[in-house]
């Protein structure tokens, strides 16, 4: 084998250094010239008291790290959307948003849409998941780095594919009134039934108190919200071949309805089960880069809540997912 030849660099001639004296010395590289990376201009400018100039380098350098993530997991088949917004509600501005981005993309590809979020309305829900699964080129993909409830858990129903880890999370699909429940009246009614039954001679005094407090049409409303929460669970499920034998409606039903607690964590192993294993994915790259996204934002908005009193969230696209808002007493 032929040794490789070394390359030599030629000492500078009499008349170069009359002209340049500085190159007669070898430059060094100096450590401290290098441009500041990514994150430590958003961390610099995040610290600084100045919020203008940490606004203005937040919506700059965060599609460049979310850019050079991208790169680094090596995903080029999708069409990336953030919907990172655990302090807003899911709403009509979230839907305008996602649709928003998903017509800005010029070349048709698979759509992988990372959701973290506590849950809010489902028609937008509803609607989000609806548009996500008609854009894409062949395949829908959500990944859930952290909490996807209740009317986030409804985006990923229409998903071909969702991928989770360890720390991931669905939930019950049962609709909320005010932080309660719509199951729950149901159930306190069913709960005063029993007690009659072991106890008649209170009929009269519930009764009474009934007739003071329960307005019928109430009642009604929960019935038919639970029941437009499972219509519009089954209509996202179609066509899906599920986990365990279970069908589009039976498992819209069991979301909506078998759940004791909104909380409950549903996690990748009991998903694995419900969606069944060409649905349910672990352990991808489309994960990998969803959780590294997840902490390093969430790292960023922890800084501008503590240092600035501002709300950052991510909805859409790379190029303008920054949104951001006052803190309020509920964000503590």
């Amino acid at each position: 084998m032929a040794a490789k030849k070394k390359n030599v660099v030629a000492a500078p001639s009499e008349d170069e250094i009359a002209a340049d004296p500085g190159s007669a010395t070898p430059k060094q590289n100096n450590p401290e010239s290098k441009p500041p990376d990514t994150s430590t201009k958003i961390f610099q400018a995040l610290i600084d008291k100045d919020w203008k100039v940490a606004e203005k380098v937040l919506k700059e350098e965060i599609p460049n790290a979310l850019v050079a993530l991208w790169d680094k997991y090596d995903l080029p088949d999708y069409n990336p959307l953030l919907f990172l917004d655990q302090s807003n509600q899911v709403s009509e501005d979230h839907a305008d948003q996602i649709y928003s981005s998903l017509c800005s993309f010029n070349d048709p590809h698979n759509i992988l849409l990372v959701v973290g979020s506590r849950g809010g309305r489902i028609e937008p829900a509803y609607l989000i998941s609806k548009n996500c699964k008609a854009v894409a080129k062949e395949k829908f993909v959500v990944v859930i780095p952290r909490r996807a409830k209740s009317a986030a858990t409804l985006i990923t129903l229409g998903a071909d594919e969702i991928h989770m880890g360890s720390m991931s999370e669905l939930g019950p699909i049962d609709p909320q009134l005010g932080h309660i429940p719509a199951l729950s009246l149901t159930n306190a009614l069913t709960t005063i039934a029993k007690m009659v039954g072991e106890h008649p001679g209170s009929a009269e005094m519930f009764a009474q108190y009934l007739k003071g407090q329960l307005d019928l049409g109430i009642l009604g409303y929960f019935e038919r919200i639970n029941e437009s929460a499972t219509q519009y669970a089954s209509r996202l499920l179609q066509g899906k071949t599920l986990g365990g034998g279970h069908t589009p409606e039976g498992l819209a039903d069991h979301l909506v309805n078998h759940y004791k607690d909104h909380s409950f964590v549903i996690d990748k192993d009991e998903a694995l089960e419900l969606f069944g294993s060409s649905i349910l994915k672990t352990g991808s790259q489309e994960y990998l880069f969803a959780n590294e996204v997840d902490q390093q934002l969430r790292f960023v908005s922890r800084l501008a809540k503590v240092f600035h009193n501002k709300v950052v969230t991510y909805v859409g696209c790379f190029e303008n997912c920054v949104r951001i808002r006052e803190a309020t007493d509920s964000d503590s």
